[in-house]
Formats: C-alpha cells, sequence, structure tokens
C-alpha cells in the first residue's frame, strides 16, 4: 500500500521536475544511482610537483579536479595531507565526502588528513547535490609515508689492507624509522664524491708524504625523500720514503758478549721514534743507538720499526748470530807432547791436544801448532809431529816454547808448554 501512495505522489509532481530530473539523471521515485558519473583511476591524469612546502599533485578525473599537497614526511615535520576539490564544471555539486582508504572519512571541499602507517592508499570522494545525492564519485590514489620519519645516519671505517693504509672500507649502519634507504652520498673530502645504493664501500684516499685527516661525511636519503648525514674525520697515515736499515757490532763476543745497534735508515721524518725487537723474549727497547746482549747461543732475527705517532711506519730485519753468555763461547786450548824418539842428531816429539769445545755449544774449528823450531801445523791436526835439532856436545840444554792455538764460534784460546831438547 505504500509504494501505491508514493508512486500517485511521484505522478503528480512529475511533470514539474521532469526537466531537472532528466538534468540530473536520477528517477527521484526510485531514488536510483545506477546513472551517478563514476570516473576510475585508470582515467586519472596527474601532475605533481615540489616545493620547499612539499608535494602538490593534480588529479584530472573527467570533469572533476583534485589538489593534494603534502607536507614533508620527514621529521621534525608530520605528513598531513590537503586535498581540494574542484567540481566547477559538474551541475549541482553541493556537497563532498571524503573516504581515506585507512577507515576514516570526512568532508567539506578543502579537507585535510594525516597517516600513521607507511603504505599505498585509494582515497575516494563522493559529490552530491543539494538533495544528498550523490551525483559524481571518483577515486585516486596517493601514497603515504607515515608520521616523522627520522632517518639516522651512521657509518664506521675499517683498514682492511695493511700494505695499502689508502685503502679505506666504509660500511654503513644508518636506519630509518619508516620506509628504507635508497641512496648513500659520500663526500670523502679529498675532493672527491661517491653515490652508491650499498652501505658498504671503499674508497682510496690520495697519496700524502704526511698523515692527512679527511672529514668524510655520509648523507643518507630515504625513498620518503628525507635525509640525514654525519661526518667522521678519518687519519690516512703518509706514505713516506725511508730506506736503509741498521748497524750491528759485537763487542767483546768471547768474554762478555754484547751488540751495539745503530739505526742506518734514512729520509726518517721528525718526531719519529726507533723501537727495537730482540726475539730472544726479553723486552723491546728504543731508541736510535742502543746495546743488548743475548742469553743464549742463537740467531736471532732482529727488528728495528720506525713509530711516528704511535703508527709504525718503517721496518728493517736483520739476523744477528750471537754467542750468548750462559756459558762461554770460546774452547779451551790444552795439549801434552811425548818424547817418541832420540836421534843422535835430532829428537822427534808428538804433540797430542787435550782442548775441550766451547761450553756453550760449537766445536774447535781451528788447530794452529807453532813448535818454536822454525815449523807450524794448520791442518786441523789434533795429533802432530816434530823434529828438534840436538846442540853441539857439551852445549847443554835448549828450550822451545810450544804454542797451541784453538778456535771456535770465532773465538780463540791459547796453550803453552816448553820442550828442552838436549845436546848431543
Amino acid at each position: 500500500m505504500k509504494y501505491k501512495v508514493r508512486n500517485i505522489i511521484c505522478r503528480l509532481v512529475m511533470v514539474n521536475l521532469l526537466l531537472v530530473f532528466l538534468s540530473l539523471g536520477i528517477d527521484s521515485c526510485n531514488k536510483s544511482t545506477s546513472n551517478i558519473i563514476t570516473d576510475s583511476t585508470t582515467n586519472v591524469i596527474t601532475k605533481t610537483t615540489t616545493s620547499v612546502d612539499g608535494d602538490t599533485t593534480v588529479y584530472t578525473i573527467g570533469q572533476l579536479i583534485i589538489t593534494a599537497t603534502r607536507t614533508s614526511p620527514c621529521y621534525p615535520s608530520t605528513e598531513i595531507f590537503t586535498f581540494k576539490a574542484d567540481a566547477s564544471a559538474i551541475a549541482n555539486a553541493t556537497s563532498y565526502n571524503w573516504y581515506y582508504g585507512d577507515g576514516y572519512s570526512d568532508s567539506g571541499q578543502v579537507v585535510k588528513h594525516g597517516y600513521n602507517n607507511a603504505a599505498p592508499f585509494v582515497v575516494q570522494l563522493d559529490i552530491k547535490n543539494g538533495n544528498g545525492i550523490v551525483i559524481y564519485s571518483s577515486s585516486f590514489p596517493v601514497k603515504a609515508w607515515g608520521q616523522q620519519l627520522k632517518p639516522v645516519a651512521i657509518f664506521t671505517t675499517k683498514d682492511d689492507f695493511p700494505t695499502n693504509e689508502n685503502y679505506v672500507t666504509f660500511t654503513s649502519y644508518s636506519s630509518v624509522n619508516h620506509g628504507s634507504i635508497v641512496q648513500f652520498h659520500w663526500n670523502w673530502g679529498d675532493g672527491s664524491t661517491s653515490n652508491t645504493a650499498d652501505a658498504l664501500v671503499r674508497h682510496l684516499f690520495p697519496t700524502n708524504t704526511q698523515d692527512v685527516n679527511y672529514q668524510v661525511k655520509l648523507t643518507i636519503t630515504t625513498d620518503a625523500g628525507c635525509t640525514a648525514d654525519t661526518t667522521v674525520t678519518v687519519w690516512v697515515p703518509g706514505a713516506y720514503p725511508i730506506t736503509g736499515d741498521f748497524a750491528a757490532v759485537e763487542n767483546n763476543g768471547c768474554t762478555n758478549e754484547s751488540f751495539s745497534f745503530t739505526a742506518q735508515a734514512t729520509s726518517v721524518p721528525g718526531g719519529s721514534v726507533y723501537y727495537w725487537h730482540w726475539s730472544d723474549g726479553t723486552h723491546d727497547d728504543s731508541g736510535y743507538n742502543v746495546q743488548h746482549t743475548f742469553a743464549y747461543k742463537n740467531d736471532y732475527d732482529v727488528i728495528m720499526y720506525i713509530k711516528l705517532n704511535g703508527r709504525t711506519i718503517y721496518t728493517a730485519h736483520k739476523d744477528i748470530f750471537a754467542k750468548g753468555q750462559s756459558k762461554s763461547p770460546k774452547p779451551t786450548a790444552s795439549f801434552y807432547y811425548t818424547w817418541v824418539n832420540e836421534y843422535a842428531t835430532n829428537v822427534l816429539v808428538s804433540f797430542n791436544s787435550q782442548s775441550q769445545q766451547p761450553a756453550g755449544g760449537g766445536a774447535i774449528d781451528g788447530y794452529y801448532w807453532n813448535f818454536s823450531n822454525g815449523k807450524i801445523d794448520t791442518s786441523f791436526n789434533s795429533f802432530t809431529e816434530t823434529r828438534y835439532q840436538r846442540g853441539t856436545a857439551g852445549s847443554g840444554n835448549k828450550d822451545y816454547q810450544v804454542r797451541l792455538i784453538v778456535t771456535g764460534n770465532g773465538c780463540a784460546d791459547t796453550a803453552y808448554q816448553t820442550v828442552s831438547i838436549p845436546s848431543q
């Protein structure tokens, strides 16, 4: 019954409202919205400009023009969208209802909205006439970055290449609370820059003859356009043209051995300090001229290293043979002689070494016999013989001082004995 009464009323006013209804494209009796003009995003024509105030995007959707302005999402700013509808080409546009795609809505020709989350959203605008009927509906996409994006720039340095200290590794540990970092801009402080998409990068600094402190600046940029930067002082050592090594002189090698070491390196920068490593388990020493004693017989790799500002800038090695001080490096000379045979005009005498090898190790490497009769023996004989001529009858005995020198470890020891030869 309600529908019949309603249809009668509609017929009574149809004549007067026909032209209006036809212009609106709406059947007032059924209140149908099937003729609402709806534009999809496939027909959206956009134009985006960027200024210091933010991004402005103009959407042209059929007869509707929507201007969306977004403030910066970067801290300390807050991302706010301002949507403005221009429906001047749409007849009877009276009210505007906005649906932001995140569960919130608003009304007005100009509205503002902020998104809590970083995500893409589809905004829908419904335009109504004075009767509250939707006469135009459009939607368009927006990309929200969230609120107060705050990137933080951090990086570390590392010397990965000991043979080339000018080649330095940089690793960014930068972060951002929303979105991602899309660019790392490095200003190396040496007149060059680099743009990378990776957090790890290496840089070769120029070669200098002096140490240089470079102010390296990293600027990061996020996908929302937010930036942050930090600057770190990077010390790059100079490459010094040092050459040469050192002199080593043995003192009293066979009794109380010590060594004198003197640096002979050239082109050493002022302020450098010389250090010595003995390779014998003792502590290192410092100084241009130093003395050192080695406790044990051995070959030692003595290292001189030069430091400047706490950094080793040069090293030189030399093998040093030390006899040591724990035991004597000298052999001990000793011998005895034997009367082999006595002849009418001469006497044959034999000599036998009883010399001891060095207590500190090593061996006897040489025997030198001087018989004082004009003859010597250097043939490495520990046993030898010689003849002594006898003097004329009644001339008495003649004494000969025999000398034995034994060598070992570069040291020598001497033993003496007197041989008395009788006359005929």
